[in-house]
């Protein structure tokens, strides 16, 4: 069940009891663009959605769609609420899956491997594979360090891709081990209206006086940040961790506003406007970690990676034509 709503600004909290079911069916009817296509979608009678909807919305004290003769749209809660939504039914699905797997596959079987919620967490999965054909093989994301160790030491996950910055490198535990798999340089997405917006390359110097965005989440890159930042001349800087949806409207709506970027487009990448850091200050290296005991050969899964990344890289590179001038870099 899903914690109450905090409302904006009074400190009123919505009672909200929300299971992932109402979530199922608020998609449903986002997607369908109204009440009659969505409940034709579900298999349920017009009343009995509406009557559904009612009482999530009688929950929330706020409407979650507007209607009108052309069907329904999102309000501005609604979009928030989608938005969260989707990521909880995603992790829903992935979980339901997992179990079933879990309950078809004898345990001393499956291959239990963990991973950053990144683009390169399915390509992991495709190069384990091939690498222990023998071997059903489930990712499970890791996303923070402790949960690694954890992970790695008591058995949960075999091996592991996770991330790193320089300055502050990963010392693994006894019982676990490491293995670079390459480097990644850090872009940054910035406003389009941002003074750097539209250069191909700056210098961190250039962007004082910025607002740097991150992903919550992410405990270990701005440490990097700022340690860089200091580096530059830039002095103490702030950074703010907003969740997705509020990093995406304050890169377009706050003209100072940058974030890091990844070197590959995810599809979910953020907007915006992307620029190449003079020097490659910012920097991401890419590790796979194992434990003890590990049958899977290391070496097979890190060539696997690279080549997969460089494939992907031909395609979906941010910055193309940076990427051909400095060949070598993760991803190129």
């Amino acid at each position: 069940m899903i914690s109450p709503l905090i409302g904006p600004g009074d400190g009123h909290t919505w009672p909200a009891e929300i299971d992932v079911r109402h979530l199922r069916l608020l998609d449903a009817i986002a997607s369908a663009g109204s009440i009659a296509n969505a409940a034709t979608a579900l298999g349920l009678s017009q009343p009995a959605l509406s009557a559904q909807l009612h009482r999530v919305e009688r929950a929330l004290e706020r409407t979650v769609f507007e209607r009108d003769r052309h069907g329904v749209r999102p309000t501005a809660l609604g979009e928030v609420l989608l938005n969260h939504a989707r990521r909880v039914l995603a992790a829903a699905d992935d979980l339901e899956l997992a179990v079933r797997r879990f309950q078809s596959v004898p345990s001393e079987g499956l291959l239990r491997i963990g991973a950053l919620p990144t683009i390169f967490a399915e390509t992991l999965s495709g190069v384990v594979a091939a690498a222990a054909p023998d071997r059903p093989v489930e990712l499970l994301a890791m996303t923070s360090r402790t949960a690694l160790f954890s992970a790695l030491l008591d058995g949960t996950v075999e091996l592991a891709l996770y991330v790193d910055h320089p300055g502050h490198e990963i010392v693994t535990p006894d019982g676990v081990h490491l293995l670079p798999v390459g480097t990644e340089p850090v872009f940054v997405v910035m406003s389009p209206d941002h003074p750097a917006a539209g250069r191909g390359e700056v210098s961190l110097s250039e962007l004082d006086g910025s607002v740097w965005l991150t992903p919550e989440g992410d405990d270990e890159f701005p440490e990097h940040l700022t340690d860089q930042c200091a580096r530059a001349g830039l002095g103490a800087i702030t950074v703010r961790k907003l969740d997705p949806t509020a990093l995406r409207q304050t890169i377009r709506h706050e003209p100072r506003a940058v974030a890091p970027g990844r070197t590959l487009d995810s599809g979910s990448t953020i907007p915006g406007p992307v620029v190449a850091l003079r020097g490659v200050p910012l920097r991401t290296r890419h590790l796979l970690l194992w434990r003890d005991g590990s049958s899977v050969d290391l070496p097979s899964v890190r060539s696997g990676l690279v080549h997969a990344i460089a494939e992907s890289g031909a395609i979906r590179h941010r910055l193309p034509e940076w990427a051909a001038a400095n060949p070598g870099w993760l991803g190129t």
